[in-house]
């Protein structure tokens, strides 16, 4: 990040940070969530040892110090609901309109999730749904977004003559990634990430593979994600499990075959094993369209969440397309920031 860049975010963080204190000091503090669910998404909980060993982009992390804080801020402020707890508030139209109703939700079934997040939700009695990618439970298989993050620091290790000897190589074996060049070579890692997510799982899977040849480097394969033991003992604790599909690929990229493949194989998946299994599905990178609600509706799911920021009431606009909020460091590692955050403070105001 360049230093304009740098002081950019860091006058807007201040601005960000005063303005969340001001919110918190007022009489209605999160009195415009009375009648509504938040729907938390979280994706990582990590320490801050592992934070300084890797890359993990801003937006898919909490540290362990920040997490617990916010689950004691969730009960102070928050009716915290299991989501079959409101699945069924939903069906008998139970609602309190004068409660701030909260759902807990994880994204991808990271193993930090087991190892640091779950200890704390049973210390606070607070539950949960993780949604997973079913064919990665259990094996050494990493995203390609963390094995594109991986690569990333041994490209920048290269000399610029290394670099360029590099990318040519890459990007004549595949012409479609020759639009990356101006991401890579300008060093925005953020924007390669973001130029990969149009393209199918296939074709990233194998521009990474090339990468890390051209590097001469082999890709990691420390386990990332949690096995199922971990998920059997995690629902034997209250924990449910919910369906990100089976390989996490963008659905609005995959044939109408794959599409049946990918969302009725997960439950099946999923109703194989002796967990708490959640029928809502969770729309990968938050890609879907009606061709795709349609097909989990058939499928036998009961609710789809995604990535739109948003809130529900005691009648769901949509169960196929339920709003949620998504939860990171930057913007939610105060008391004030988070409830700034959870009123919509952020999404208002960029």
């Amino acid at each position: 990040m360049g230093t304009v860049q740098a002081i950019a975010c860091s006058v807007k963080s201040y601005g960000r940070a005063m303005a969340a204190a001001c919110y918190a000091a007022m009489p209605g503090f999160l009195s415009g969530l009375k009648g509504k669910v938040s729907i938390l998404t979280y994706h990582r909980v990590l320490s801050h040892s592992e934070l300084s060993t890797q890359y993990v982009q801003p937006g898919m992390y909490v540290s362990v110090d920040v997490f617990d804080r916010q689950l004691q801020f969730l009960r102070r402020h928050c009716t915290v609901l299991s989501f079959a707890d409101l699945l069924a508030m939903w069906a008998t139209r139970q609602w309190d309109i004068t409660q701030r109703y909260c759902v807990v939700t994880f994204d991808d079934g990271w193993l930090d999730n087991y190892r640091h997040a779950f200890p704390l939700l049973k210390r606070y009695g607070i539950p949960a749904t993780i949604f997973l990618p079913t064919d990665y439970i259990g094996t050494d298989q990493w995203f390609w977004p963390d094995r594109i993050s991986w690569l990333w620091p041994r490209w920048n290790k290269q000399s610029g003559a290394e670099q360029h000897r590099v990318w040519s190589a890459v990007s004549t074996q595949h012409a479609w990634c020759q639009g990356l060049e101006q991401a890579l070579m300008g060093g925005d890692i953020e924007s390669l990430l973001e130029g990969c997510k149009p393209h199918s799982y296939d074709r990233i899977d194998h521009f990474v593979q090339s990468w890390a040849d051209a590097l001469g480097v082999l890709l990691p394969s420390e386990r990332q994600v949690m096995n199922w033991d971990e998920v059997n003992e995690m629902s034997q604790s209250g924990i449910f499990f919910g369906s990100h599909s089976m390989t996490h690929k963008i659905l609005t990229t995959v044939s109408d075959e794959e599409l049946l493949q990918e969302v009725q194989g997960s439950w099946d998946a999923l109703r194989r094993r002796v967990v708490r299994a959640l029928p809502v599905f969770c729309y990968p990178n938050g890609n879907w369209n009606e061709r795709i609600g349609r097909a989990v509706e058939v499928a036998g799911y009961e609710a789809a969440v995604t990535t739109e920021f948003g809130y529900e009431t005691g009648v769901p606009g949509n169960l196929y397309a339920l709003k949620r909020i998504n939860m990171h460091e930057a913007v939610t590692c105060s008391d004030a920031l988070l409830g700034f955050h959870l009123a919509g403070w952020n999404h208002r105001h960029g």
